[in-house]
């Protein structure tokens, strides 16, 4: 093998590159905190995605007796492509999320059995567990599997609010789906000023811009995506600045750390370098000898990073976390933005520290 491969040093330097890997793994550290800051907007998501052709549409308090409200309905049930499904009055719970505190996430309540079917076949939700006492009526409540766990509740149980929860009537957990994050629906015979807007064949432009007439000509409000989306973007923000508060503060510990290691491999090869540049290679070469064995290194615990990584996770979902209502997430943008940042705080001053010393030794010196 040719001694100047960076996969010959770290073979023959195995204890040493060992080390150095199980730095790069720690640096996955970083990873598992912006998973577990994103949890609570990863699971808005998936509801905002799911419902991203639904909108909401009630009256506000302005509009006396509801005749904005009506004439909004009557306009839009006239519109090719759009489905009207009247709402039941609100009922709202909360479910616990992995870092402790209640939240709430978006709920419908529909006012009968049919117009909640009609909702699962647009948005694919399948009802996977059904009470055996009774079927879907009036006083139904049902919840996605990681929502009833969260509650601790089975098919069959009441309903039970705690403080600050807003419950219209008594419900009886009567179904249970297979969507994904915390959702909870409502049968409901009652009647509000409010119902839900199925986009079954407009584009999305089309859509955005019959909304925003109606919301322009007549006192109602609407609630779809984009305002969802705000509202979540509004409430967690802060959660951004703290992950990358910690980025940075890792990254560097992590930089000076892994540094002082390679400062200390490299030291003692002062001389090999030395004997390369007295050989005529240039300096170049020699430069992207120390680039190519930080990168293998760097990569070598990357991978070994990340399968250590979901591994932890698999486990920690369907040992704990799961069966409690609870759920951590593979893969998130700000996780990897912030994974990529750290890595490269780390990477940039190895490379160039380590290469602008070792290029400069003399053999004279030796």
């Amino acid at each position: 093998m040719n001694p100047f491969s960076s996969v010959y040093y770290v073979k023959e330097n195995i204890k040493r590159s060992l080390l150095l890997i199980i730095m790069f793994i720690l640096t996955f550290a970083v990873y598992m905190a912006g998973l577990y800051i994103s949890n609570v907007e990863s699971m808005f998501d998936i509801i905002l995605e799911r419902d991203k052709k639904i909108a909401v549409i009630g009256s506000m308090a302005t509009d006396k007796n509801c005749v904005d409200y009506e004439k909004t309905i009557e306009i839009l049930e006239k519109e090719e492509g759009i489905t009207i499904l009247r709402q039941g009055i609100l009922s709202d719970i909360y479910s616990t999320s992995i870092m402790g505190f209640d939240n709430g996430y978006v709920s419908y309540t529909f006012q009968n059995k049919e117009d909640f079917l009609v909702y699962c076949d647009f948005t694919g939700i399948n009802i996977i567990e059904n009470s055996q006492d009774r079927g879907l009526c009036d006083g139904s409540v049902i919840m996605s599997r990681l929502q009833a766990a969260n509650r601790g509740m089975e098919t069959g149980d009441r309903l039970v609010a705690r403080t600050n929860e807003l419950v219209n009537q008594e419900y009886t957990l009567d179904a249970i789906t297979d969507n994904d994050g915390y959702s909870t629906f409502y049968i409901s015979g009652t009647d509000s000023a409010c119902c839900m807007v199925l986009n079954n064949s407009l584009d999305d432009k089309a859509f955005k811009s019959l909304l925003k007439t109606m919301k322009t000509e007549y006192s109602v409000y609407i609630k779809d995506y984009d305002y969802y989306k705000d509202r979540v973007d509004e409430q967690l923000g802060s959660f951004y600045y703290i992950y990358f508060f910690i980025i940075i503060l890792m990254s560097v510990i992590m930089a000076v750390t892994v540094n002082a290691a390679f400062a200390g491999m490299y030291q003692y090869r002062n001389g090999e370098f030395a004997i390369y540049k007295a050989m005529g290679i240039p300096a170049r070469k020699i430069r992207l000898k120390i680039l190519s064995e930080v990168l293998l290194i760097d990569i070598t615990g990357l991978l070994a990073g990340l399968f250590i990584i979901i591994t932890v996770i698999y486990m920690a979902n369907n040992l704990y976390l799961i069966p409690h209502g609870l759920k951590l997430f593979y893969y998130n943008n700000m996780s990897m933005a912030g994974m990529a940042i750290c890595n490269l705080i780390i990477l940039i001053p190895v490379t160039v520290l380590q290469g602008l010393k070792l290029v400069r030794a003399d053999i004279c010196d030796y």
